[in-house]
C-alpha cells in the first residue's frame, strides 16, 4: 500500500471509531436520561397527589371517630366486651368505621388510591379502608420520615417503592382535633398505572441501546475492513492504470524511437562509406548519432519513470535542500541556455514526508521544461512559501506561456505541444505529486510566461 494512503487512512479510521464511540454515549446517555426524566415527573406528581389525597382523607375523619376507635381497641385489648358499655363502644366503633370507609371508599375511587389506613399517635392501626384477607400477612410499608412529620403537623410522601410486582407511594397527612392537636395520621397508598409501562419501555430501550451499540461496533469494524479493501484496490487501479497507459506509451515510444533510428540508419550507411567522407562529414555524423541516442534514452527513461510502481516507503525531509540541489545540478546546463535564475525562499523549514528522490525529479522536469521554452534565453524565477500547512513552489518563465484551452490536458501521457516532445515528463510529474498528496497547477506569469505551481502537504 503507497505510504500516503495509509498516512490519510489512520486518522480517517481514528476520527470514524471516536465518533461511533461517541455516538453510542450519546444514544445511551439520551435513553438512560429520558427514562430518569420520565420516572422523576411521574413520581414527583404522584407524591403530590398522594399528599393531597391524605389531607382530604383526613378532614373526612372526625376527632371523635378517633376517640371511639381508640377506645375500641382499647377494649379489645382488655377483652372487656361483656359488660353493656363496652358493646356501646365496639357499636360506635362499628358506626364510627363505617361512616368513615364511605366517604374514603369515594374519595379513593377518584383519585385512585388502593388502601387508606389510620394510625394512632403510637403508630398503631385504627381503620382500613381495605381489610387483608385472613391468609394474606398484615404488611403495612410506612416511611417513618414522612410518618413523623406527619405527627408534628405536616403533610408528606414517601419515596418511590415495589409492592406486589407494584410501584406505590405513601402520602400522609396529619389528623386534628378541634384545638389544633394532631390526634393520629392518615396514610394513603396508590400508584400510578404509567411506571409499569415506563419499566417495560426502559427494558425495550436498554435493549434496544444494547442492540445499537453492538450494531455500531459492528459497523465500526466493517467500516475499517472496508477502509482496508478500498485502499488495495485503489491503489490496483491506480496500477491498473499506470499499466494501461503502459499500451499509450508504447505507441509513443515506438513513434518517437522511430524517427532517430532512421536517423541512425542514414548515419551508418553513411558512415560506411568512411573512405569517401572528411573530417568534418564524419565529425558531424558522429554527433547526429550521439543526439540521436541521447533522444532516445530519455525517451526510455521517462516510460519508465511513468509506468513504475510507487514505492511505499517513506521518510521524512527538509524540501530546501533538495529543492536547491536540484537548481544546483542544473545550473550549468542553464548558464550555457542563457537562463537566469531568481531564486527566492521565503518560508521556515517546511518538512515533507515522501520520497526526495522523486521530489528532485519534479523540480527537474519543471526547470528543463521552462529551458526548452526558451530557447533564446530568459528568466526562471523560483519561489517557495509556506502557507496553512503547505508548502507552494513556484517555477515562473518569461516563455511564451502555456494557452487557456490546453491548460488541463498538459499533464496527460503523450500529449505535447513540441515537435521533438514526448509527452511523458508533465504527466510524470503530475503523479509524483498527486501520490505526495498534493496538486500541480498551471497559470500565467506575471511577465507573461508560464506559472508552474505544486502544493505538497509540510509541516513548519
Amino acid at each position: 500500500m503507497f505510504f500516503l494512503e495509509r498516512h490519510r487512512t489512520r486518522p480517517r479510521v481514528f476520527w470514524t471509531l471516536a465518533f461511533i464511540g461517541a455516538l453510542v454515549l450519546v444514544i445511551n446517555g439520551t435513553v438512560f436520561y429520558s427514562i430518569r426524566t420520565s420516572q422523576a415527573l411521574l413520581d414527583v406528581e404522584l407524591g403530590k397527589r398522594l399528599e393531597g389525597t391524605a389531607q382530604i382523607a383526613a378532614l373526612l375523619v372526625r376527632p371523635e371517630h378517633v376517640r371511639s376507635l381508640s377506645a375500641a381497641m382499647r377494649d379489645s385489648a382488655a377483652a372487656t366486651v361483656d359488660s353493656v358499655s363496652d358493646f356501646v363502644v365496639q357499636m360506635d366503633a362499628i358506626e364510627a368505621s363505617d361512616r368513615v370507609r364511605a366517604a374514603w371508599r369515594r374519595l379513593s375511587e377518584g383519585a385512585g388510591a388502593s388502601n387508606v389506613v389510620l394510625l394512632d399517635p403510637d403508630a398503631r392501626v385504627l381503620l382500613r379502608l381495605n381489610e387483608p384477607f385472613g391468609f394474606e400477612r398484615d404488611v403495612l410499608t410506612l416511611d417513618r420520615a414522612a410518618l413523623t412529620r406527619a405527627y408534628i403537623g405536616e403533610a408528606a410522601h414517601s419515596p418511590l417503592y415495589e409492592k406486589d410486582r407494584q410501584y406505590l407511594r405513601s402520602g400522609y397527612a396529619p389528623v386534628v382535633d378541634d384545638d389544633g392537636a394532631v390526634i393520629g395520621a392518615i396514610v394513603v397508598e396508590g400508584g400510578s398505572s404509567a411506571f409499569r409501562p415506563l419499566e417495560a419501555v426502559r427494558t425495550s430501550l436498554v435493549w434496544a441501546a444494547i442492540f445499537a451499540s453492538g450494531l455500531i461496533v459492528l459497523i465500526g469494524l466493517g467500516y475499517v475492513r472496508t477502509v482496508g479493501h478500498l485502499n488495495r484496490i485503489e491503489e490496483n487501479l491506480r496500477h491498473t492504470d499506470l499499466l494501461a497507459s503502459v499500451g499509450q506509451v508504447a505507441a509513443g515510444v515506438a513513434h518517437e524511437i522511430r524517427n532517430p533510428l532512421a536517423v541512425l540508419r542514414g548515419a551508418s550507411q553513411r558512415l560506411q562509406k568512411y573512405e569517401n567522407l572528411n573530417q568534418a562529414q564524419r565529425a558531424e555524423l558522429l554527433a547526429m548519432i550521439d543526439e540521436e541516442v541521447g533522444r532516445m534514452g530519455t525517451v526510455v527513461q521517462n516510460f519508465l519513470d511513468l509506468s513504475r510502481r510507487p514505492k511505499g516507503d517513506a521518510i521524512e525531509f527538509d524540501l530546501r535542500p533538495v529543492l536547491e540541489r536540484s537548481l544546483e545540478i542544473l545550473r550549468v546546463e542553464l548558464d550555457r541556455s542563457r537562463v537566469a535564475v531568481e531564486y527566492e525562499w521565503d518560508a521556515p523549514e517546511l518538512i515533507v514526508e515522501g520520497d526526495p528522490q522523486a521530489i528532485h525529479h519534479v523540480f527537474l522536469n519543471l526547470a528543463l521544461n521552462a529551458r526548452d521554452v526558451m530557447p533564446a534565453g530568459g528568466r526562471l524565477r523560483v519561489k517557495v512559501q509556506g502557507r496553512r500547512g503547505e508548502a507552494r513552489i513556484q517555477f515562473e518563465d518569461t516563455g511564451p506561456g502555456v494557452p487557456k484551452a490546453i491548460r488541463t490536458k498538459i499533464f496527460e501521457p503523450f500529449y505535447t505541444t513540441r515537435a521533438k516532445g514526448t509527452g511523458l515528463g508533465l504527466a510524470f510529474v503530475d503523479r509524483i505529486v498527486t501520490e505526495h498528496g498534493g496538486s500541480v497547477t498551471v497559470g500565467s506569469a506575471s511577465a507573461g510566461g508560464a506559472l508552474f505551481e505544486i502544493r505538497l502537504p509540510a509541516e513548519s
